[in-house]
């Protein structure tokens, strides 16, 4: 197995967890972090076709629970990991099915590699939303899907104010939608605003009762999309050098590792060794996958 393989089976894995945290009726441990759904479904429309027990229970929940997805979000965090296009295939198997309609242009005839897979009834169940891993999902449903869902599940998280300009960075917001999302939750005492310099500094107001209703889930601070974009553009890679000289690899490598070096930070995930220089730097970008592949197994 080469370390694309191993990068590839991890991912798998990582996508089956955050089902199962989801509801979804899969044999192994379910993902304790929170799932970011617009990511996940990305990630999914990219890797699940070739994998049905995914792919099913992917598609029984789409069905059954779309509505808990921002359309507008998918489509943003659609573009960010380049998977525009199977994720319009996915959407259409979706609406094929009965399920919501999302927002995402179609390429062509939608839901071709979504064809004979049945969500069947019974392979997803959700009983409550209390899980830790479900915290997007249990704020949307109390807060409606928008912005202000997602920047309480960041905030929540976070362990020192933040920018205007670092939440619409995470929660994939515009900055006015934002900014007007953060004002309202100031007056409903939600969020604490501190002016900064020229900047504005918001933190989740001390006694807020969403801590309260919550019950001070487990929140972490990574970066899921980020960590998708990261894990998709190194699959993506790896086809495009295997088998590939040497010398090839070596310069394919480092501009992709420069390249996704912010999204890496974000996402908490390891770099390729950069002090490895010309031609070694192929075996770099092997460990890398090596590396990567043991961050992203469940």
């Amino acid at each position: 197995m080469t370390p694309g393989d191993r990068l590839r089976e991890a991912a798998l894995g990582r996508l089956a967890a955050q089902w199962t945290a989801l509801g979804a009726q899969l044999e192994g441990g379910a993902e304790t972090r929170v799932v970011d759904l617009e990511a996940l479904l990305v990630a999914t429309a990219r890797l699940a076709p070739d994998e049905p027990r995914v792919a099913e229970v992917a598609l029984a929940w789409s069905t059954r629970h779309g509505s808990a997805v921002n359309g507008a979000r998918l489509r943003t965090v659609a573009a960010e990991l380049d998977v525009v296009g199977p994720t319009a295939e996915f959407a259409g198997a979706v609406r094929r099915a009965g399920g919501q309609p999302w927002p995402v242009a179609a390429t062509g005839e939608p839901g071709i590699p979504w064809r004979g897979i049945d969500p069947r009834p019974g392979l997803v169940v959700v009983r409550d939303l209390t899980a830790p891993a479900r915290l997007v999902w249990r704020l949307r449903a109390g807060f409606g899907v928008n912005a202000r869902a997602d920047i309480l599940a960041v905030l929540l998280g976070a362990p020192t104010p933040l920018s205007i300009a670092d939440l619409a960075a995470r929660t994939r917001f515009g900055k006015r939608a934002v900014a007007g999302a953060v004002a309202d939750m100031s007056l409903a005492g939600l969020a604490d605003v501190e002016r900064a310099g020229n900047a504005d500094r918001v933190r989740l107001a001390d006694g807020a009762p969403v801590r309260a209703w919550l019950g001070a889930p487990a929140v972490p601070a990574r970066d899921e999309a980020s960590r998708w974009r990261c894990v998709l553009a190194a699959l993506d890679l790896h086809d495009r050098i295997d088998g590939a000289p040497d010398a090839v690899r070596a310069v394919e490598g480092r501009a992709a590792s420069d390249t996704l070096r912010p999204a890496l930070a974000a996402g908490g995930l390891p770099r390729p060794d950069a002090t490895m220089l010309g031609v070694a730097f192929a075996f770099a970008v092997d460990t890398w996958f090596e590396a990567m592949a043991a961050a992203v197994a469940p």
